[in-house]
């Protein structure tokens, strides 16, 4: 039978639903497509109406729905009255169930598999870090519909201390997304059921503390000695305290902080491979020796997103405070330039200049709590000079061989920019809005890679599509770093978040010989 205007929209109702337009928007192409093949003039303005009011905060998502509104447009111009035809039968798209069981991603993994990365990095005070966690558990938990899983982890989020501004809009951006889904799952089980359903959260408001019962007025003589008892007590505890200090209590200050594992990058001897690695402390820069994988600690003290000296005597890398450079055997750190943000820096191929992102703070208007630019600067930390505004949002650059051209992501795809002026030239359309995506070229410049649903690469000339050169379990949740060896033979890469997949990896061009170097 012909499916109806109605049957083609729900899906994306659903996605509307349950609080994804990103998905929603997909849906709803997937619907254009058939609407406009069937000749449903009637469907495509009901379509109209339901795209323009799909919420969009990511201006990526902004720029997809406005492309939408106007091809759906376009759709209904073109179908004159007399060029309106019945729909034609179509066969019943494929179903995800079978027999009385319905299939769900995540089912093999039990809920507090899902949630036990937040847990353990919640338990290292990294607030951040745990709400982006949080944040992949309910993407998985609401993929395989699991109320009592969201349950949950909105009562973790609930409960996280947030002193920063930042985390706390996030917290509560994650809140009301996990309550949102919580609602849709419930009241599609109570329907389901033929059951009444009432909104779990309508009547929730913040809790109340409990009143203390009245005391009858003090005098002024019961105030001043409960003055002077509060004073006495007070310095007391004080005289005691200093009295009693001792130098190892200070180790309760020291605070470890992690960052994302990974981010390789080769010796220019092609013998070592530096990269993060979550430590006993901290995260710290590793060096893993390819040949027999022994491994050795570079920094005392946190650091990501390394990248080897064309010399091979130092490592650059994004510290606490900004950008630094270390001994290639390790030692003292020193600070190049001071810099906020998530992103990192690379060498260029003569040592002459580093290119690095510039963290911002985000613009009130703007749902993003980062932006970024792209700058140059001298191996000492003086002389930036900025190449590209923050519309972009480029994530950490890497040099083309020659050394006259940047390659970077932005939220809508790779692209290349000349270094001594010029303007950018994109080499892959994609939407990398919420990945932090690295991009590596071959020595002879013949062959690009990036992480995205997997290690994609694809041939410099003739901008061909990318290939997915390495499969990864779960590309959704997972944040993957590559980087071509100084020969071209081998690439380096890196998996976290995807679970089985996690650690560092080396494999031949042709993607044959891979082997695990360390575990994440």
């Amino acid at each position: 039978m012909a499916r109806s205007s109605t049957e083609i929209l729900s899906p994306a109702r659903t996605e509307i639903a349950r609080g994804r337009p990103r998905a929603a928007l997909k849906e709803l192409e997937a619907a254009r497509a058939e609407l406009l093949a069937s000749g449903d003039a009637a469907g495509l303005t009901e379509m109209l109406e339901l795209a323009r009011g799909v919420p969009t905060l990511a201006p990526v998502d902004t720029k997809s729905r406005e492309r939408l509104l106007s091809a759906i447009e376009h759709s209904i111009a073109s179908l004159s009255p007399g060029a309106i035809r019945q729909p034609a039968a179509r066969p019943a798209p494929a179903t995800l169930t079978g027999g009385a069981a319905t299939f769900y991603p995540y089912a093999s993994v039990s809920t507090e598999q899902i949630l036990a990365p937040a847990r353990s990095v919640l338990e290292r005070g990294a607030t951040g870090r745990a709400l982006r966690s949080l944040e992949k558990a309910r993407r998985k938990l609401l993929d395989r519909s699991d109320v009592d899983g969201l349950g949950e982890l909105l009562d973790i989020a609930q409960r996280i201390p947030t002193p920063k501004a930042r985390h706390e809009k996030t917290r509560r951006q994650l809140i009301d997304a996990t309550q949102q889904n919580v609602r849709y799952l419930s009241r599609r089980r109570a329907l389901r059921a033929g059951e009444e359903w009432s909104d779990p959260f309508a009547a929730a408001g913040p809790k109340t503390t409990s009143k203390l019962p009245s005391l009858p007025p003090m005098t002024r003589r019961e105030i001043l000695i409960a003055a002077a008892i509060v004073v006495v007590i007070a310095g007391g505890v004080t005289a005691w305290a200093l009295a009693n200090r001792a130098p190892q209590r200070v180790a309760h200050a020291i605070k470890c902080p992690t960052g994302e594992e990974g981010g390789p990058t080769w010796s220019p001897d092609g013998k070592r491979i530096a990269f993060a690695k979550n430590g006993t402390c901290g995260t710290r820069i590793t060096v893993v020796s390819v040949a027999d994988r022994r491994m050795w600690t570079v920094t005392d003290s946190y650091g990501v997103l390394p990248d080897w000296s064309p010399h091979g005597d130092q490592i650059l890398y994004r510290s606490r405070n900004g950008f630094s450079v270390v001994a290639a055997g390790g030692g003292e750190p020193l600070l190049l330039r001071g810099d906020d943000g998530d992103m990192g820096a690379a060498w260029s191929p003569d040592g002459q200049k580093i290119a690095f992102v510039h963290g911002l703070d985000a613009d009130p208007e703007l749902d993003e709590s980062f932006r970024s630019t792209l700058y140059t600067m001298k191996p000492d930390g003086s002389g930036a000079r900025r190449l590209i505004g923050h519309k972009c949002n480029p994530r950490t650059p890497a040099w083309s061989p020659s050394g006259k051209y940047l390659l970077f992501a932005c939220d809508d795809g790779v692209y290349d920019l000349p270094v001594n002026g010029g303007s950018r030239n994109q080499l892959v359309e994609c939407d990398f809005s919420i990945w932090p995506i690295s991009v590596s070229m071959t020595p002879d410049a013949e062959l690009l890679a990036f992480g995205w649903s997997g290690i994609e690469t694809m041939r410099i000339t003739g901008h061909n599509d990318p290939k997915t050169f390495v499969a990864v379990d779960d590309p959704k949740h997972a944040t993957i770093t590559v980087d071509w060896s100084p020969d071209g033979r081998k690439l380096a890469y890196s998996i976290t978040g995807s679970g089985s997949d996690d650690g560092l990896y080396v494999i031949d061009r042709n993607g044959g010989h891979r082997r695990l170097l360390a575990e994440f």
